[in-house]
């Protein structure tokens, strides 16, 4: 058994290295090819005489985005117009990572034949008198384990973005009434935000002041903004803004009275956070650590008195399957758990 799966390594890692010189020619081909472009891209900012740092930048952005080739073409031809792989792009968009959909699903498929290959040699190795089915059972979980470990990596991604996001979102809304307040339209706050703003909503509200630039309108545009960042303080700014414009007001107003709240709901989530920092600890512990003491000491008794290591109830068949139990109970304790003082921080 041992003997295959390594096998079945060897082979991953050949076909792996020649998949990366596969890749490695075509980006070769395609070097003279993208100087060529290059050269005719020049040539037409040259005779359009483009001014404007700003527009030659955009035009430039444009260029590589139409141009740039996806890392995996032949998986991105089978994927394309799925609507799982739809709803990945979403998701990839919200979380503003530079990966393609199909680059992810790729990376996912290789990290559950790694974890596939993995898992069989360390049943193996752990456990060599074990069941053949027990042993391709443990494979299959540890490898089913990868899409949900990337999803979560997703939701990490896009978390941390709305924290970046909510940091700076206080400042952005008061610069948009103060702009507001100087007598500017609302299309030139955004201007004003898009130029003067802080990152990562100045290159969104950019996006926004492109769109429209090429004719979309404003309401267009800010729900656009509004699906790439599902942030509930954005969105509520956004939405009474939109409101505002339709029935008529001060536009400044509503977006100070969106910056004093929101910095109110960011005071209370942080004192929040200070309060529940011990039970969070707690529940760290006793999730993780308490776990990994009774393994230690559990050990260490029975080596003590024995002589022998490995030699404790749990390492016998019928102990094996009460790892299995204790392992289901502990992450749907810690999923329950980080699910609750989610909702609390909200």
């Amino acid at each position: 058994m041992l003997e295959i799966t390594l096998l079945v390594v060897g082979l991953m890692w050949l076909i792996s290295l020649g998949w990366g010189f596969y890749q490695y020619l075509q980006e070769v081909r395609k070097v003279p090819l993208r100087l060529r472009t290059f050269e005719a891209e020049m040539e037409e900012t040259e005779a359009l005489n483009l001014s404007n740092s700003a527009n030659l930048d955009e035009a430039w952005e444009r260029e590589i985005l139409r141009t740039k080739p996806p890392m995996f073409p032949t998986l991105q031809r089978w994927l394309s117009g799925k609507q799982w792989m739809n709803w990945l792009d979403r998701e990839i968009q919200k979380a503003h990572i530079s990966w393609e959909a199909s680059s992810i699903v790729a990376m996912t498929l290789l990290g559950m034949a790694f974890a596939l290959a993995v898992g069989s040699i360390l049943v193996t190795l752990l456990a060599p008198t074990s069941s053949p089915f027990g042993r391709l059972l443990f494979a299959l979980l540890l490898a089913g384990s990868v899409p949900f470990g990337v999803f979560q990596w997703l939701r990490w991604c896009q978390r941390r973005f709305l924290r970046r996001v909510e940091l700076i979102l206080p400042d952005t809304l008061g610069l948009l009434a103060n702009t507001l307040r100087a007598g500017m339209g609302f299309q030139q706050a955004i201007e004003i935000v898009a130029r003067e703003g802080l990152s990562p909503l100045k290159e969104e509200f950019a996006t926004v002041n492109r769109s429209l630039t090429l004719g979309s309108t404003i309401e267009e545009a800010l729900e656009a903004m509004m699906e790439r960042v599902p942030s509930p303080e954005l969105q509520l700014a956004l939405v009474a803004a939109l409101v505002q414009r339709e029935v008529g007001g001060s536009l400044a107003q509503i977006f100070e009275t969106a910056a004093a709240t929101v910095r109110r709901r960011l005071q209370a989530r942080r004192e929040l956070q200070t309060e529940t920092a011990l039970p969070r600890l707690s529940a760290i512990a006793l999730a993780f650590g308490l776990p990994l003491f009774m393994f230690v000491a559990i050990n260490l008794v029975t080596y003590l008195q024995t002589r022998e290591a490995w030699s404790a109830p749990m390492f016998t068949s019928e102990g094996r399957l009460f790892w299995v139990a204790i392992a289901i109970l502990e992450v749907c304790g810690w999923v329950w758990l980080s699910q609750v003082l989610t909702r609390l921080s909200e």
